[in-house]
C-alpha cells in the first residue's frame, strides 16, 4: 500500500518504528532523522501531519535536578543514558554544555 510518492509499507514501517523509540515525536524536524527519507518526502510528509504540542514526551529537563526516571521520560534519554547523566553529575558536580561529550551515550 502506498500512502503517498515516496513512502510505501518499508519507509512507514521505519517511521512507525522511530516513533516507537523516541515515545513519540516532540518537532516536526525530526522526520528529517528518519533514514532513507528524502527532502522531499520530508517536506510533503510536513504537509499533511502535525506534531502535536500535546505530546505525551517531554522537550525540556532540567538535567542537574532531575532524577533518572525524569531524565528516561525525555524524548532521546532511556534508562542507561539517564544513569550515566546522573553517575556523571554525581562524581562530578552540574553538568555544564561543554560535559556532555563526556557522558557515555549521550546523544
Amino acid at each position: 500500500m502506498l500512502i503517498f510518492s515516496g513512502i510505501g509499507d518499508a519507509i512507514s514501517d521505519r517511521i512507525i518504528s522511530y516513533r516507537n523509540s523516541l515515545g513519540g515525536f516532540v518537532d516536526q524536524a525530526q522526520f528529517e532523522e528518519i533514514w532513507g527519507l528524502s527532502p522531499e518526502v520530508v517536506q510533503k510528509m510536513n504537509q499533511y501531519f502535525t506534531v502535536s504540542s500535546n505530546s505525551l514526551s517531554k522537550s525540556k529537563i532540567k538535567i542537574n535536578d532531575a532524577t533518572i526516571k525524569e531524565l528516561g521520560e525525555f524524548t532521546y534519554f532511556r534508562y542507561p543514558i539517564s544513569k550515566n547523566i546522573v553517575t556523571y553529575r554525581s562524581m562530578n558536580g552540574d553538568i555544564k554544555f561543554e560535559d556532555l561529550a563526556k557522558i557515555k551515550g549521550f546523544p
